[in-house]
């Protein structure tokens, strides 16, 4: 066979397997920290040898870098259709929280890695993750202004660092969340919705209702919502 001829037929790395790679790498980051993990473990618990290991990465930052890059575009993809909704404030803000919710427990390992050890990145590769990142965060801000306009927000809010503060409010829950504990990720979702509205929501939002019955006017959007899901 000629060198030009072998080369057609050779095989790269296989992208199923390399999948599963990631896959252990990132429980293994949850479970020990970026850190303490080394590229040997991340062999053993895929049952190769480490050098094999470089066939697919050139370092242990290139799962890292996989790992939180894949967590932020589709967290990103996931939040974009709440901000092409067309609806108001209150019900969008309400749609934003459900839609973090949801994510950040239906990818818990990932996204708790990304909020964990982001800073683990070298600054290039950070550099390319935060465009992204600044995307979600600002459509969360675009329906804050939305609310301010309408009224139905505190108008005197800095936007930016509520967004700050309601964001790390939300990722919180990657800290205790479990899967098969006494709450669903909907309910979760429901009580940081009010909460969230209890934070920003204006005199003229509260239509006056009181704090109490704006909690339960979310659950009527969020039980509205899910119907529409089904």
């Amino acid at each position: 066979m000629t060198q030009s001829r072998r080369s057609q037929t050779r095989r790269g790395p296989d992208p199923e397997r390399y999948h599963e790679i990631v896959g252990a790498a990132a429980e293994i980051f949850r479970q020990k920290g970026y850190s303490a993990t080394s590229i040997q473990d991340i062999a053993d618990a895929v049952g190769i040898l480490k050098g094999s290991l470089y066939h697919y990465v050139r370092s242990k930052e290139d799962f890292l870098y996989t790992i939180i890059k894949d967590a932020t575009e589709a967290a990103l993809r996931e939040i974009q259709t709440v901000a092409r909704m067309e609806a108001g404030a209150v019900h969008r803000l309400v749609a934003f929280v459900h839609a973090h919710v949801r994510f950040a427990t239906g990818h818990l390992t990932a996204y708790s890695i990304r909020l964990r050890e982001m800073r683990r990145l070298s600054p290039d590769r950070r550099g390319k993750i935060r465009a992204d990142g600044e995307a979600y965060n600002k459509v969360m801000q675009d329906i804050l202004v939305q609310g301010q306009e309408q009224g139905v927000f505190d108008a005197g809010m800095d936007v930016e660092l509520m967004t700050t503060i309601l964001l790390g409010q939300l990722n919180a829950v990657t800290r205790w969340y479990r899967e098969g504990g006494p709450y669903t990720p909907e309910q979760l979702a429901d009580v940081f919705a009010g909460t969230v509205l209890s934070a920003v929501v204006s005199d003229r939002g509260l239509g006056g209702e009181g704090i109490e019955e704006l909690r339960r006017r979310v659950l009527t959007i969020s039980a509205g919502k899910a119907a529409a899901r089904t």
